[in-house]
């Protein structure tokens, strides 16, 4: 039977990527239309109670990012925390004889608490970690600190919003760490996603401002594979999962780009010549994925090399176009 799924922030980075995804799978999720569904304010009250009619899983990904905003607080922490609180809401109120789960797409900055995303080895994240940041905090300091604090405060909220009302329907929350990959959304070579960016400039500038750099991250394809395998996933029900393809740092990125720009698709087709860093385990850097193998058994990532040659191939093109 199919299935009617609702995806928040379609238009976006990792919403239009998923959305692209759950059409391939019409048996699964979709009926291979597409429907859009627009909501002016996702704060307001009732705002997805029109949207939600009928729906039996939400993946909700639309969150303020990147956004040049004067006011943290209005900008980033409020939008963040109440758009997540009126869906449930909605979802609650007019999707009770449908509804069955709910996939909010979080982030690792809300486990991660690392300056410069620098992993070290000397402690192991999982789940159960948070990262300590305060919305007191995230008012008077700069913008990324103010993103941070509102995917902490979102989830938080939804977390919250199950213990006190136990609705009839299941929350997942996965936990992304750097998201790169191709883009599906609208984008043009001056409207690069905030995480794309960041390989825009090191593939422009082939510069590292950060030397030490040593993170983990995961493709937006493989991601909105993961929230599709999501959908109905009992092991998924109630639990917060990290997802994370690989290592990556910076002077690995600029390596990748600097061949790329010498060799062409001959190094891009290529056997994968990542530096050993990023072939080892996650887990010996200090991140823990035992729940998500065990939530997603042989669920399979794209090589690092990948991730940053397909990107980077795209962006080349935005910018021979613009």
């Amino acid at each position: 039977m199919v299935s009617k799924v609702l995806i928040t922030g379609s238009i976006g980075f990792v919403g239009a990527a998923s959305a692209s995804l759950a059409l391939k799978y019409p048996d699964e999720v979709a009926s291979g239309k597409l429907f859009f569904v627009t909501v002016p304010d996702i704060t307001a009250a009732g705002a997805f109670d029109e949207a939600v009619k009928g729906v039996e899983y939400v993946l909700h990904i639309a969150s303020p990012a990147g956004g040049d905003f004067q006011d943290n607080e209005q900008g980033y922490l409020i939008p963040a925390r109440d758009g997540t609180l009126s869906l449930l809401d909605s979802v609650n109120g007019h999707a009770k004889d449908t509804i069955k789960q709910v996939i909010l797409m979080g982030s690792f900055v809300s486990i991660f608490d690392k300056p410069q995303f620098v992993l070290t080895g000397d402690t192991v994240y999982d789940e159960t970690y948070w990262c300590p940041n305060t919305w007191e905090q995230a008012i008077k300091k700069d913008a990324f600190y103010a993103y941070i604090t509102s995917k902490i405060v979102a989830e938080k909220a939804a977390w919250n919003f199950m213990e006190k009302v136990k609705p009839g329907f299941a929350l997942t929350v996965l936990n992304p760490p750097f998201v790169f990959g191709p883009m599906y959304q609208d984008v043009t070579a001056k409207t690069v996603n905030s995480s794309n960016s960041i390989l825009q400039g090191l593939n422009k500038t082939l510069e590292n401002p950060f030397p030490a750099n040593s993170s983990i991250q995961v493709d937006v394809r493989d991601f909105a594979g993961a929230m599709i395998a999501a959908i109905n996933n009992l092991k998924a029900f109630d639990e917060r999962i990290i997802i994370a393809g690989s290592y990556v740092s910076f002077r690995s990125i600029i390596k990748t780009c600097k061949r790329f720009k010498e060799e062409g698709e001959c190094y891009a087709s290529g056997p994968d010549d990542s530096d050993e860093l990023l072939k080892k385990e996650i887990e010996t850097g200090g991140v823990d994925l035992t729940k998500m193998r065990k939530v997603f058994p042989g669920f399979t990532f794209r090589s690092y090399k990948d991730t940053i040659i397909d990107t980077i191939r795209q962006i080349n093109q935005l910018e021979a176009s613009a």
